[in-house]
């Protein structure tokens, strides 16, 4: 099978900013353009889901797809704007995406507030969000997002190689790119996932009704085709008879 074939007619979706939003409510969401057969991080490790702000959908067709991509924004209930790409897009390492603005600071200190990390990090450039959480494990970890990424890398590939704040050294990550993951792999997988979906009862519903919705469209095209056919017979049909009056 012709690899490039596959990547052109991939319906597969990335959704970046997703990293607090769950599955559930995404796959309901996109459910909205097409019957999704797969909404999923399930490819990363434990050890990276911390950095993870990306989840990638899969459409049971391209039409559901292209009609995703279409769309412009998508802002979900909760006020977020998803950063929405096309499989092949994200191919690209140089490709920009809300994720290259991104970074984790790990496992903080609890003498060091979110204020403290704002304050220090401003002086890189601005800040365009910033939230505090504890995780499962109990540690502390801050997610900062700046205005451009050029401002992300300056602090992750400046000439400060430690960053401190109160003697205590920063565990400064970026967010993960897409292309950190094995892609190809994971289109294999959700290849091989696609054919067990269709196996699912309500896939076979949504695909029967599809067909039938298909059958009747192809139904009243020839209605039309042939009722088109007979008026214009009856017009031709007028016309000789006036001739021949």
């Amino acid at each position: 099978m012709n690899n490039n074939k596959n990547k052109s007619e991939s319906t597969t979706v990335y959704l970046g900013n997703t990293r607090t939003i769950s599955n559930e409510y995404l796959l309901e969401y996109c459910s909205k353009f097409g019957l999704v057969l797969d909404c999923s991080r399930r490819l990363l490790s434990s050890e990276q889901t911390p950095l993870v702000d990306f989840t990638f959908v899969r459409f049971l067709n391209a039409q559901s797809s292209l009609k995703f991509l279409s769309t412009s924004p998508h802002i979900l209930n909760n006020g977020i704007s998803l950063d929405v790409r096309s499989f092949n897009d994200i191919l690209h390492t140089a490709v920009p995406l809300y994720v290259d603005r991104k970074i984790c600071i790990k496992n903080l200190s609890s003498n060091i507030s979110l204020n403290d990390i704002k304050k220090y990090l401003r002086t890189f450039g601005t800040i365009k969000q910033a939230n505090s959480e504890i995780n499962h494990n109990e540690e502390k970890n801050i997610y900062i997002e700046f205005e451009s990424a050029a401002t992300r890398n300056k602090l992750l590939k400046g000439k400060i190689k430690f960053h401190r704040i109160h003697d205590h050294i920063l565990d400064i990550l970026p967010l993960l790119r897409p292309t950190d993951v094995d892609l190809h792999k994971m289109e294999e997988q959700n290849i091989s996932n696609s054919s067990t979906s269709i196996n699912d009862p309500s896939t076979l519903i949504y695909l029967e009704r599809e067909y039938n919705l298909k059958i009747r469209e192809e139904f009243s095209l020839i209605d039309n085709e042939i009722s088109e056919l007979i008026k214009k017979t009856r017009q031709n049909y007028e016309q000789i008879r006036k001739i021949i009056q």
